[in-house]
């Protein structure tokens, strides 16, 4: 199938940037292979963590399977696929202290896990539950919890920006000893909300990591018809905001940029994070990528897997085994379908629920149309 260009021209098959990791400035840590790629150092993560980030990186995997079938058979009213950005998220937030925040753009799945989140909170917001922590009211993946020091996604692209660059200030003047990272995907960089963010950061110095997890396409715009310049990562010389190129699919390689980041961030201020990655899927369950790019260019990418990649390295550091992927996978699988079974047997929100949480005393007019509502309701009935 041949993808036209917006001009009605063949639109040419784009090899993976990462295959030019070096002329390009994207920092590795990890070669195709999972070797070591010879640019940015080993962090040299513990066996535990390096462990633990694998599991992870294969339980989301696994999730966001098992959610795109439960969407298209009806379970789930809506999907946001991750697979190919697992590093970018995870490799982050393993780089972060307990007491820092992190505001999510909406394939984070990973970072809730690391905070703490259970497979079963995770599901109650997929199916919209009542119990679960965002009470029922968001889309599935528009995750959050406050008590884990995550803000929920807004679906407004890059709305959110200068908000995390703000909380991060406010945290600063207050004499709080923390951080905030904030996700957010290659087309946010073309909203206003983007250079009102980047611009502050740049005064103020906040001690903010923005995290653009560039993916290559924004819906079905790819990269050269959202910006002229080489990348994204460069628009933070404009702010005077340090930045970086990073391979967004070796999960140590975004540890180590996120961790300096993070130690900077105190003195130094902010950092813009970009993180060069690939949706190997579909944008969300109401896409069709096969019209807007070829078949050929996600097959390339296939080759920069990042659990591939990991696994290998920890099969070198003799740290894996195949008995152990296999037990995973069962384990992940197990958990899965025990967290989707308690999530289907809680309760939805109650239609008069809907004026909760708006103010924290319901105004006289909620109230009046709380009562309407439910007094409409009852006739239907």
């Amino acid at each position: 199938m041949t993808i036209e260009t917006f001009t009605g021209q063949p639109r040419p098959v784009q090899p993976p940037l990462l295959e030019r990791a070096a002329e390009l400035g994207i920092r590795q840590v990890l070669d195709r292979n999972g070797e070591l790629a010879n640019d940015l150092a080993d962090p040299e993560l513990s066996r535990e963590n390096l462990v633990r980030m694998y599991e992870i990186m294969v339980l989301v995997r696994l999730i966001d399977e098992r959610g795109w079938q439960l969407q298209r058979s009806g379970r789930v009213e809506f999907w946001i696929p991750g697979r190919g950005q697992e590093a970018a998220h995870i490799g982050s937030a393993l780089a972060l202290e307990s007491n820092d925040w992190i505001f999510l753009a909406d394939r984070e799945v990973g970072a809730m896990l690391l905070r703490g989140a259970s497979l079963e909170s995770l599901f109650a917001q997929f199916f919209g539950r009542a119990d679960e922590p965002l009470r029922g009211r968001r889309l599935p993946l528009l995750l959050g919890d406050r008590r884990l020091n995550v803000v929920p996604c807004m679906t407004q692209v890059g709305s959110y920006l200068p908000h995390a660059a703000g909380a991060a200030w406010a945290a600063k003047l207050q004499g709080h000893n923390t951080r905030t990272l904030v996700y957010f995907g290659d087309g946010a960089t073309s909203r206003g909300e983007f250079h009102s963010a980047l611009n502050f950061a740049g005064i103020h110095r906040p001690p903010v990591i923005f995290m653009c997890q560039n993916n290559g396409w924004a819906v079905s715009t790819p990269n050269d018809r959202q910006t002229a310049v080489e990348s994204f990562a460069a628009k933070g010389e404009a702010y005077g905001v340090r930045n970086v190129r990073v391979d967004g699919n070796d999960p140590l390689a975004v540890y180590a940029v996120t961790r300096e980041a993070h130690q900077r961030a105190p003195e130094e201020g902010a950092t813009l994070i970009e993180a060069v990655t690939y949706r190997l899927g579909f944008h969300t369950s109401s896409d069709n990528p096969d019209l807007y790019r070829q078949a050929e260019e996600v097959t390339a990418w296939e080759a920069w897997d990042p659990l591939p990649r990991t696994r290998r390295y920890l099969e070198r550091r003799q740290w894996w085994s195949e008995a152990e992927e296999q037990a995973l996978n069962e384990r992940c699988l197990g958990d899965i379908q025990a967290a989707i079974e308690a999530a289907e047997a809680m309760a939805g929100p109650t239609p008069g629920e809907l004026f909760d949480d708006i103010h924290a005393q319901p105004t006289w007019r909620l109230e009046e149309q709380r009562r309407q509502l439910l007094a409409d309701l009852e006739r239907e009935n």
